[in-house]
């Protein structure tokens, strides 16, 4: 019996050695290699679908202030100060950071589970049931980060715009397929319109302390979110005997089992810093009154930005980048600390 429980154990281990798990199963590309391939058809539909909702020019509702949601009666506005994705990026400007994760688990092993029934006599009846276990996990993980400037979206005056993606967006699977950016990026302005309890930038409620938005690692109009996909794929099997005085390996996963675990998961943090160049800004106190006026839906703390023109500007981008990724690393500890 341990002759043949040493047989099983052996048989295991080297059933269970894997050397570093896969990022793609696929093995169709032989000059890249699959996980090449992979992430620039990830980057290249996140460019695509980036693009495509920072230009979107669905007008978005503007609610009244009311649980009905009854809608706002104003005046038809010009096509350039509808409240649309494209009019909101082009006014307001955006920066913020892109997480890109890539995680592969692979686990092999075995758990046979032998009996020996009928043994002893009819008078003092024996059975032995006999478990083992043994299993070995893979695991690696590649995580890259990614700044989005949205002027390099939505056409202005500061700087030349990203040639729009060539081909459709969302042509794969998971994240090589529909996204949902822009639906994330309508509910972020649609909630930050509606807000009128918003504390506003630059110290607007104590304009005597000087500070800077940033600095204070301010929250209004901050979009951030998630998007994961998860797949597992398993196999498990082996021989089963049954004798008159012996039955194994009788494990319900079976002798040998293996699990891999794939986890594509992208997360972002968008943040608003200044005003763009097609609106002319002159101080009044804590803000400022632009001209022409700013789009339909523009939140109330808009006015409360900075033209994008003053000479700290590319400071406010460097510091609202890292502010992103502070928030994106939080955001993804306290998913992991979740999963546990």
């Amino acid at each position: 019996m341990s002759k043949m429980i040493s047989t099983v154990l052996a048989a295991t281990t080297l059933a269970s050695c894997s050397g570093v798990p896969p990022y793609d199963l696929a093995s169709s590309d032989k000059t890249y290699g699959a996980p090449v391939i992979r992430v620039a058809s990830i980057m290249a539909n996140l460019k695509c679908e980036l693009w495509a909702a920072a230009n979107d020019q669905t007008e978005l509702p503007q609610f009244e202030n009311d649980t009905t949601l009854a809608l706002e009666q104003h005046e038809v506005p010009a096509n350039n100060r509808r409240f649309t994705l494209q009019n909101i990026f082009g006014a307001i400007e955006y920066v913020g950071e892109v997480e890109l994760t890539i995680d592969a688990t692979n686990t092999a092993g075995a758990n046979p589970s032998l009996s020996f029934p009928g043994l002893g006599s009819a008078a003092h009846p024996l059975s032995i049931g006999l478990d083992a276990g043994l299993s070995e996990k893979g695991h690696r993980s590649n995580t890259t980060y990614h700044s989005i400037d949205f002027e390099r979206l939505v056409e202005g005056p500061e700087q030349p715009a990203a040639a729009r993606p060539v081909g459709s967006c969302g042509r794969g699977s998971e994240l090589r397929g529909h996204l949902g950016l822009a639906e994330n990026l309508k509910m972020g302005l649609v909630a930050s319109s509606m807000n009128d309890l918003s504390v506003f930038p630059n110290n607007a409620s104590n304009p005597g302390v000087k500070g800077d938005v940033i600095d204070a690692k301010y929250t209004a109009g901050q979009i951030h979110a998630v998007i994961d996909f998860t797949t597992t794929a398993s196999v498990s099997g082996g021989p089963k005997w049954e004798l008159e005085h012996f039955v194994g390996p009788n494990s319900n996963e079976g002798l040998f089992n293996h699990k891999r675990e794939s986890l594509n998961q992208m997360t972002f943090t968008f943040l608003p810093i200044c005003i763009r160049g097609p609106f002319k800004g002159t101080p009044n106190g804590a803000r400022w009154n632009y001209e022409p006026r700013l789009p339909q839906g523009s939140p109330a703390w808009a006015d409360y930005l900075p033209p994008c023109s003053k000479t700290n500007a590319v400071q406010a981008k460097s510091r609202a980048v890292s502010r992103a990724h502070e928030i994106n690393i939080m955001s993804l500890d306290n998913l992991r600390l979740r999963a546990f």
